[in-house]
């Protein structure tokens, strides 16, 4: 395939950012544009897991990743009113077993370390204030590639168009179907809090989450553990904001988790300034075809996920090292997108599957049901043994 095909991605995130890096390595320049003015700390935490590990060990950041990053020794999920265990995960074999460490981090790190990287090996590789409002296909053959109209009126044409612009992606409205999201019942709200404002509960070494009718309460440490990381979602019959997202208030999710034990709410009393990120959980079916012409999709853009597992941004770096992989080793844009297609679609539908029931599961009305051998998850499930840079393409 030539080398110097027009390649564009929309959309710098942990996903577009994968997959420039991947299609980097594999000879191929790409540009990434971002709506967005600046790329900065953004996010809260994000849990790595081995399959996702494995990727980002292919786009080389694996050293960076374990340096970054906290192993959690354990996972532990709690009943919601008293705090006793309920279910624990020991992950202190997690490389033996799936090949990879397990790792949690402020997702800002992650996104810091992808576009360092992207630029490193082109220092204009990524622009900001760059957004699609348009995208039209030449023609249904992959040879006639595709127009696009900028922001700011400009006009290109791309032998190759990445959408990775996530749940509300422009690619897609474009080029594929423009069904809107849909409100999943459930809002959620993250806070940042440091480690010392906490230090008092002796919250021990791991995760845990804390599960109840309805509601979730999860928690980890990030950043060499000086700061906890913490996500609440509850299940509610509408959400009324106008945007996805909004600030939140503490005493709302204090009210919303009201019957909780007394280590949630002293950790959302040490939340600076009382005010945390609120933001509605929408959901979408996953495309059966995410390829059209010379435009394919990538992460949330072809199939969202519900955060319930944890793999909404594993999925994405799987599949933008699939991506770069078949494009290395592909005689044509058409066989390179085929080929991805056919290794991605069968095993991000199931984990898309899992995700929506995995929340009724931990968040169903006995949190008692949950026990070991009693719960589907990501290690019942085999997620983690998938190896992006190895399975056959």
């Amino acid at each position: 395939m030539k080398s110097d095909l027009r390649i564009v991605v929309v959309g710098a995130g942990i996903g577009g950012l994968a997959a420039a890096l991947g299609l980097q390595r594999a000879g191929f320049r790409p540009r990434v544009l971002e709506q967005s003015g600046t790329l900065g700390d953004v996010g809260a935490g994000i849990s790595i897991s081995p399959n996702a590990a494995k990727g980002l060990g292919f786009l080389g950041l694996g050293r960076e990743l374990a340096a970054a990053a906290c192993i959690p020794p354990i996972q532990v999920t709690r009943h919601f009113r008293t705090g006793k265990p309920l279910l624990t995960i020991d992950r202190s074999d997690t490389v033996e077993r799936y090949g990879e460490q397990y790792y949690q981090m402020h997702r800002g790190d992650l996104h810091a370390m992808l576009l360092g990287a992207v630029r490193a090996n082109d220092p204009s590789a990524v622009q900001v204030a760059a957004g699609v409002c348009g995208a039209t296909l030449d023609g249904e053959s992959v040879d006639a590639g595709v127009r696009l109209e900028l922001a700011d009126g400009s006009r290109e044409h791309v032998d190759l168009l990445l959408g990775a612009d996530g749940l509300r992606s422009s690619v897609r409205a474009a080029l594929f179907e423009d069904s809107p999201p849909e409100f999943s019942g459930y809002v959620a709200w993250r806070g940042l809090i440091p480690a010392a404002a906490v230090a008092h509960l002796a919250l021990g070494e791991g995760s845990s989450v804390s599960a109840g009718p309805g509601r979730l309460f999860v928690r980890y440490p990030v950043r060499a553990g000086r700061l906890l990381n913490y996500v609440a979602f509850a299940r509610t019959g509408r959400w009324e904001a106008e945007s996805w997202s909004q600030p939140g208030s503490i005493d709302e999710v204090r009210e919303a988790l009201h019957d909780f034990h007394a280590q949630v709410h002293e950790i959302l009393r040490a939340t600076p300034d009382g005010r945390c990120h609120k933001w509605g959980l929408f959901a979408r079916p996953p495309l059966a075809r995410w390829a059209r012409g010379a435009a394919v999709l990538l992460g949330d853009a072809a199939h969202p996920m519900m955060p319930w597992f944890g793999q909404g941004a594993a999925c994405a770096i799987e599949d933008a090292v699939v991506l770069a992989r078949c494009f290395a080793d592909s005689p044509g844009i058409e066989a390179a997108l085929q080929r991805y297609q056919d290794a991605r679609v069968e095993r991000v539908t199931m984990i898309h599957r899992e995700s929506l029931l995995g929340g009724e599961r931990l968040a169903g009305s006995d949190p008692d049901s949950i026990a070991p051998g009693r719960v589907r998850n990501e290690d019942s499930l085999g997620l983690f043994s998938y190896d992006p840079a190895t399975v056959p393409v």
